[in-house]
């Protein structure tokens, strides 16, 4: 279903785990963006009248299915395919929301399952290949039709054992998977392979984080090269078809406190186009990282609007990544600035656009899917206005001031 909001948690049965080990984001995105997962046999289903909006889908117990998520049926004979909201989540049934027109009960031998984002996988290294490569593309009619190209191994010579992230990119065409015939971003003309390969200093260029070595006390630092000996593996991610997704993930540990680190690929409102345009939201823009560099784990972090961006010990923060076109529609990337934030009332919630401003200081739109809050703790809650959300907070010298604070909205964008 084009433009409904889904969500993704590390708690969901039988979905990927990010872990300790090269190739885990693409374990996770290949369920989440294009697969789906969790396929449960449907005993029944049934509404409380022809013209209900709700329905009761019969699983048996040890479904695994949670409330707000979206699951989809498929197998139905009689017009109950589809993807559906999950209203709430029983021992052994869901009640979803549905539309008057679906008969008032299912025929035929069907399926639920945890419904993708409705990616396809354009090109991909074969099964079982060390070096796992995928190009992704929206299937929506609208979506820009952008590829997002992952790469998630361990260039030979490079620390294998070290810091683990996907190296990722936007390109407009390929001829196979090893084959850019296209625009990409970011890309550097004087060496085409920056954003993929290992030159003996730097392993890539934009990369999403999902490991890294977790430090022992505020305001400590690390290397991409240092091995992490903890993974905490809890991860969030929100997404739609037509705009894309945010993934918030918790990489590591920053003095013994968990630290979250935010990515995505997004489609959004370009207000200078009036148009789409697309978002590359991902660590190492505009700076790159070398393998062994010192960062704070919090600066690995896509969206650090407060606290440790790329300077060590500077309390100014950055939204890293790349726009698609600029003000005129051309392909030329763009870096980012850091938007405004909402300052810190832990009593109190408050959320608000997370602003899109490009390096020449023009607000072109809004981040899909995140906001910047006022609260700098976690929660996950259910909200009778914004729907389900989670907040994010994480720090890298005990203090409020210098901390990353965002929140994912679940249901929508």
């Amino acid at each position: 279903m084009s433009g409904l909001v889904k969500h993704f948690q590390n708690d969901m049965k039988n979905i990927p785990q990010l872990s300790n080990n090269w190739g885990s984001m693409i374990n996770l995105l290949d369920k989440v963006l294009v697969e789906g997962f969790n396929f449960v046999p449907v005993i029944s289903v049934v509404k409380s009248s022809s013209d209900a909006i709700t329905a009761t889908i019969s699983l048996g117990s040890g479904h695994g299915f949670i409330d707000r998520q979206v699951v989809r049926i498929a197998g139905s004979t009689n017009g109950w395919d589809g993807d559906y909201k999950v209203l709430s989540a029983n021992t052994d049934s869901v009640v979803v929301e549905c539309a008057a027109t679906n008969p008032i009960a299912i025929n035929g031998a069907a399926s639920c399952s945890t419904a993708p984002l409705d990616f396809e996988i354009v090109f991909r290294t074969p099964a079982g290949n060390t070096e796992p490569k995928r190009a992704y593309r929206s299937k929506d009619p609208e979506s820009l039709g952008l590829i997002l190209l992952v790469h998630d191994f361990c260039v030979s010579g490079a620390a294998a054992s070290g810091a683990k992230f996907a190296k990722v990119g936007v390109v407009s065409s390929m001829s196979d998977i090893d084959t850019i015939t296209g625009t990409q971003m970011p890309y550097d003309s004087s060496n085409p392979s920056a954003n993929w390969g290992w030159d003996g200093s730097y392993h890539g260029w934009a990369k999403w984080y999902y490991a890294v070595a977790h430090t022992y006390y505020s305001n400590a630092v690390q290397t991409d090269s240092a091995s992490p000996s903890y993974i905490g593996g809890a991860y969030s991610l929100a997404g739609s078809s037509d705009q894309g997704f945010i993934v918030s993930i918790n990489i590591g540990l920053q003095n013994w406190g968990t630290t979250w680190g935010a990515y995505g690929f997004t489609e959004f409102y370009d207000e200078s186009l009036k148009n789409k345009n697309a978002l590359l939201i991902c660590a190492g823009i505009p700076n790159k990282y070398a393998q062994n560099a010192n960062h704070t784990i919090l600066a690995r972090g896509g969206i650090v609007p407060f606290g440790s961006g790329d300077a060590i010990g500077s309390s100014a923060g950055q939204m890293k990544g790349l726009i698609w076109l600029n003000e005129s529609g051309e392909t030329v990337a763009s870096t980012l600035l850091r938007p405004p934030y909402l300052d810190v009332q832990n009593n109190n919630l408050i959320v608000s656009d997370m602003l899109v401003i490009d390096s020449s200081g023009v607000t072109r739109g809004v981040v899909p899917f995140v906001k910047t809050t006022t609260v700098a703790n976690d929660l996950n809650q259910i909200d009778q206005d914004m729907g389900k959300y989670k907040n994010f907070s994480s720090m890298w010298d005990n203090s409020i001031g210098s901390s990353t604070r965002y929140c994912l909205m679940m249901e929508r964008s």
